[in-house]
């Protein structure tokens, strides 16, 4: 135990403060990859210095980019500075399979989750090891015992994030057989641009709920009812309308595929929409719009931009949001995330008559 606390602490040392691993059991990179919600047009082959400059580059658009090696019958996907495989997106991933993920954050929240075929059996914040939630939280107790008797580094040099995520990758490793050694994660390596919203993940937290509404509670509080009352075809019309509506706000309703796409969501007819579709081609441009325009307010580098200009191309961020919300075939997620500029009262997207438009459709 002690040399795999010590292999594990190298890894996290050389991945640095914010990083997430995620192991996925009996498919290649690229399937792996794909999962992730890779673009099929971005996969190739790149170092860590091509990672991180491409990852912060303007004229890239910011991207999300991960990148996979095959080791021991698993793939482990490393998304440098990236946190996406440990929320939702682990229940696409682990589709048939099984899958692990451990996510490195020293400013927000890092976790640790176990799934099989869609459903996380096992998860936790790894700086509260006995604090285990999922619907298996009994599977994995004797790797859980092994890592919680460990002798760890109590000394004040070592920060407690860096314990915490070199326990954690000991747990995932302990659960796959596969303990990644640094010098496997730190070079050229299959590496794709990737978004969880073509993943067939259900969307993130971010849903209509009291807890985000900051400037209209009231207006909130009756959107939350009117849902809660909402038969499943009203809900779909509810999420469906709210997105025609966003739509014609920015003028893009001859988007192709959108019509038809929205009309069968509204039937209650699913299907994904690839990276590479027309409409998935559309997508991407709104979310690299938004990436853009969020990404290039910490780069002292990139041109100029005024706020007209970085509101629209929010909002595009926000148009996306809401399609995939509208899509998804669960009509409480599809509602509550397509609803969710008007939760937050996006002075943009957010006015009397938009907040009357929803209600009525909720209660038709």
């Amino acid at each position: 135990m002690i040399a795999k606390l010590t292999e594990a602490s190298w890894l996290c040392e050389t991945l640095g403060e914010i990083f997430c691993l995620t192991f996925v059991r009996g498919v290649d990179a690229a399937e792996a990859l794909r999962r992730m919600g890779g673009y099929p047009d971005t996969v190739t082959e790149l170092g860590p210095e091509e990672t991180f400059e491409r990852q912060n580059s303007y004229l890239s658009g910011y991207p999300q980019i991960a990148g996979a090696v095959e080791l021991g019958g698993w793939t482990v996907v490393l998304e440098p500075n990236g946190f996406a495989g440990v929320g939702t997106l682990l229940t696409a991933v682990s589709q048939g399979t099984e899958a692990v993920a451990v996510l490195r954050h020293d400013y927000a929240h890092p976790r640790f989750a176990y799934a099989v075929d869609g459903t996380v059996l096992t998860a936790f914040d790894p700086g509260r090891i006995d604090e285990v939630t999922g619907t298996g939280t009994g599977r994995l107790d004797a790797h859980l015992e092994q890592v919680r008797r460990a002798p760890v580094d109590q000394s004040p040099d070592s920060g407690g994030a860096a314990r915490d995520a070199t326990r954690a990758v000991v747990l995932a490793g302990l659960v796959t057989g596969v303990l990644p050694t640094p010098s496997a994660l730190s070079g050229r390596m299959l590496t794709a641009q990737f978004e969880p919203w073509f993943s067939g993940a259900a969307p993130e937290d971010g849903g209509l709920s009291m807890s985000v509404a900051v400037r209209d509670p009231q207006q909130v509080a009756l959107l939350i009812d009117a849902v809660s009352a909402a038969s499943p075809a009203a809900k779909r019309a509810t999420a469906v309308a709210e997105v025609r509506r966003i739509v014609d706000h920015l003028g893009v309703a001859g988007t192709p595929g959108l019509r038809r796409a929205l009309a069968d969501a509204e039937a209650g007819r699913f299907r994904r929409i690839t990276a590479s579709s027309p409409l998935g081609l559309e997508v991407r441009a709104w979310l690299r719009r938004a990436s853009t325009a969020s990404g290039s307010l910490n780069d002292p580098t990139a041109p100029w931009m005024t706020e007209a200009e970085r509101l629209r191309s929010n909002l595009f961020g926000w148009l996306a949001r809401a399609l995939r919300g509208a899509l998804y075939p669960d009509p409480d997620v599809a509602v509550r995330t397509a609803l969710y500029a008007l939760g937050v009262s996006l002075p943009a997207l957010s006015d009397p008559q938009a907040y009357a438009a929803a209600l009525s459709h909720l209660r038709s």
